[in-house]
């Protein structure tokens, strides 16, 4: 009986060091793979500003529907690009969007960690290319899931999307049909996107029945003055000169009392109302993925103003009154975090 104790007891101690031993092993392979989505999300952040590609985009925004055509080159180092929409027959149905662009996608910062995971995940095909699937996790309520399949190869997004709390796409583009060509001048610096003297004349090209569409955001714009919502061109907020103000207050003595972790504060330029009630300011919000655009608006209406929920696919618009003034938040968030901002949001 003493015996078979001793056995027993021997075994459970190896049995404990074994799993003490695996302990080491298996965190850094964690750390590995978190590494390698953030490297592999860099490497496509550079391949959307460096390489020839042309393709067809389907886009989709809650319900709405569309297909755009893109064409971007770089042509002795400068960067140009095309955007168009497309009908059902696959012309031209409209004018160049100027506002929209892939390029705009912002590159990882160490920071962003603090409130996204960014997980390496199982492989794809997208207009018949294999890609990764990277999925930026956030960690808490403040922001959406979203989900990128970069081809691993030239580094290209083939497809990306917002996922709400249904678990179900609030917008996503995918390409049905694109083709990739290397830049001569990254055929002799860059060897991590294929092997040197191949790359510069590389071409991937794919065609499927793909009829999946989005409306991006950057065609969506917002009047923070009427509250409405409407489609048409839009400059890139990233192009804006953006000023660093303090983390809670801004100008005028308006504080935001609570700013959700990871968002930092820029004073973009102020907007002229036509009926010269004052200056709109403009205030944007970004943890360097997710974007929000705080506009504070004289009112000088009699009447107090109701308040205003609008929804288009990620994109929320929350507008409420507060003393002489109209708060409005929009960004492509949750709309509960926009509620938290204009509720926090108060003056001294």
């Amino acid at each position: 009986m003493i015996r078979f104790y001793l056995e027993n007891k021997k075994k459970i101690k190896m049995k404990k060091l074994t799993y003490l031993l695996l302990i080491p092993m298996l965190l850094p392979v964690t750390a590995f793979a978190d590494k390698a989505a953030v490297d592999l999300l860099n490497k496509m952040n550079q391949a959307l500003h460096e390489l020839n590609y042309t393709g067809t985009l389907a886009y989709l925004q809650g319900n709405s529907l569309s297909t755009l055509h893109i064409d971007h080159s770089v042509v002795n180092g400068v960067e140009g690009e095309r955007v168009v929409r497309l009908n059902e027959a696959g012309s031209e149905l409209s004018r160049e969007l100027k506002g929209f662009s892939l390029s705009s996608i912002p590159r990882i910062r160490p920071e962003m960690e603090k409130v996204y995971s960014f997980d390496m995940g199982r492989e794809n095909r997208v207009a018949n290319i294999p890609c990764r699937i990277i999925t930026a996790r956030p960690k808490d309520r403040q922001r959406y899931l979203q989900k990128y399949c970069i081809d691993t190869v030239s580094g290209m997004l083939l497809d990306y999307m917002l996922v709400g709390k249904s678990h179900k796409p609030v917008e996503q583009f995918m390409f049905t049909t694109i083709e990739i060509r290397v830049p001569e001048s990254m055929a002799a610096t860059n060897s991590s996107i294929c092997a040197a003297g191949d790359c510069a004349l590389q071409s991937l090209s794919a065609n499927t029945g793909t009829t999946t569409a989005i409306l991006d955001h950057s065609i969506t714009t917002v009047d923070p003055i009427q509250n409405s919502i409407t489609k048409k061109p839009s400059k890139i907020i990233s192009k804006q000169v953006l000023r660093q103000v303090s983390h809670t207050s801004l100008e005028d003595g308006w504080v935001i009392e609570t700013v959700p972790l990871g968002y930092e504060i820029k004073q973009a330029p102020h907007l002229k109302e036509q009926n010269n009630n004052g200056d709109t300011r403009h205030y944007v919000l970004s943890d360097g993925l997710s974007t929000v655009s705080v506009f504070v608006t004289p009112y000088l209406g009699n009447t107090p103003m109701e308040a205003v929920e609008i929804n288009s696919g990620a994109l929320n618009v929350v507008t409420q009154q507060k003393g002489k003034h109209r708060i409005t938040a929009v960004g492509e968030v949750p709309e509960i975090t926009l509620k938290n901002l204009v509720k926090n949001l108060r003056k001294k």
